[in-house]
């Protein structure tokens, strides 16, 4: 499933600070990390992984629920 946010640029960082206490990471950590996004956002279209699409001005950024991207991960998926 995937949550759609549109966030002005001043109060990102307490949208983010939320999303980290949901258990939400930024895909950038987990394609630093190995991890393939495109998969990643193909689970989440498909409503296998739960993602959040927040729009910041004009810049995209996702964030994946981590506890199921790292079982995902575990099971061959991503």
């Amino acid at each position: 499933m995937i949550k759609h946010l549109i966030v002005e640029r001043d109060d990102f960082s307490l949208y983010r600070d939320w999303m980290k206490s949901q258990g939400f990471i930024s895909a950038t950590y987990f394609s630093v990390n190995g991890f393939d996004l495109k998969k990643m956002k193909k689970l989440a279209e498909a409503g296998k992984l739960n993602a959040i699409c927040c729009s910041v001005g004009k810049s995209v950024k996702w964030y994946y629920a981590e506890n199921q991207t790292e079982l995902a991960y575990l099971r061959g998926e991503v």
